[in-house]
């Protein structure tokens, strides 16, 4: 017994007294949010989480751009000489942020729309903020069970290559999608009116052009005076009056990231690591907006709904 604590205080006092280079750290992660927010808080609390799950020690840094484009790369500077070993980014902001100033450190992209665009650079993957196609008009179908006919309304310049995509998806389905673009927020009312009496069902994208605080009460309005259900992007979308809206648990997003962080320590390169979508698919959904256009919505999809506004 005396012999053993010898050698432990021995050990310990060669260990204080070596060089900290001799001290085997650990590895440097930088958390980059674009601004405060409870889904980015949850997603950075899953990730540690899941890294302490997993026994994975990190050294976390954690950075808020505040909204602040103009200031981020001043606030990213401090990391060019001792650079981290990956930066993980929360929402768009930070992402391009991160990638116009380090172009060889590994980035985890989350809570980012569109996250795909930016996977021509070869230091970045992650989660995407988007649910898959299929995912989507499977849930259309469950809500819905006799749909046969959606519309949308999207913006070319930003959501061409997630229309086509969703037409193949739909046509594979037996759904007849019918997409109307828009380029400006002035042509969404015409937009709407080309879609009455034509459509099952209004589906909301992640759009910059369509989907906007001031576009939100046309949308709604269109969709009850013809009594064509709105599946919007959020649950305030549904407590104003949409049908539906998916949901991200944005604490399993960050168990997700934290599940990439893992590979991209043990030396594997982003470019081999392929974006995914988030695999819990939450729900909310509007009963007084389903009654006013007697919806008759199936048991097992109420009682399996994360939010119910009566």
């Amino acid at each position: 017994m005396v012999m053993t604590c010898w050698l432990t205080m021995g050990w310990l006092t060669w260990l204080i007294h070596q060089p900290l280079s001799a001290v085997a750290a650990s590895p440097k992660v930088v958390i980059v949010l674009s601004q405060e927010s409870l889904p980015y808080a949850d997603m950075v609390k899953g990730f540690q989480t899941a890294l302490a799950r997993a026994g994975v020690q990190v050294e976390v840094h954690l950075q808020n751009l505040k909204g602040n484009s103009a200031t981020a790369s001043d606030v990213l500077r401090q990391f060019k000489e001792n650079p981290p070993a990956l930066f993980l980014t929360a929402g768009s902001l930070a992402t391009e942020a991160v990638l116009a100033e380090h172009e060889e450190v590994p980035v985890i992209a989350s809570l980012t729309a569109h996250v795909e665009k930016f996977k021509k650079k070869g230091n970045l993957t992650g989660v995407g903020l988007e649910f898959s196609l299929e995912s989507q008009f499977d849930m259309m179908r469950r809500i819905l069970p006799a749909l046969a006919t959606v519309g949308v309304l999207y913006s070319p310049k930003e959501n061409q290559d997630t229309i086509d995509s969703a037409l193949s998806v739909a046509n594979k389905l037996g759904v007849r999608l019918v997409p109307k673009p828009v380029e400006t927020p002035r042509d969404i009312p015409d937009a709407l009116e080309s879609l009455a009496n034509n459509v099952d069902l209004l589906w909301g994208i992640s759009d910059q052009v369509v989907l906007l605080p001031q576009t939100a009460e046309p949308i709604l309005l269109f969709s009850f005076r013809n009594k064509i259900p709105f599946a919007g992007l959020s649950t305030p979308w549904v407590k104003a009056g949409a049908l539906y809206a998916l949901e991200r648990d944005y604490s399993d997003i960050g168990s997700q990231c934290a599940e990439i962080a893992v590979k991209i320590l043990n030396k594997a390169a982003p470019r081999t690591i392929q974006v995914v979508s988030p695999r819990k698919m939450l729900f909310s959904l509007n009963l007084k907006s389903a009654r006013t256009m007697k919806i008759d919505l199936p048991g097992p999809i109420i009682d399996g709904a994360s939010h119910v506004f009566q």
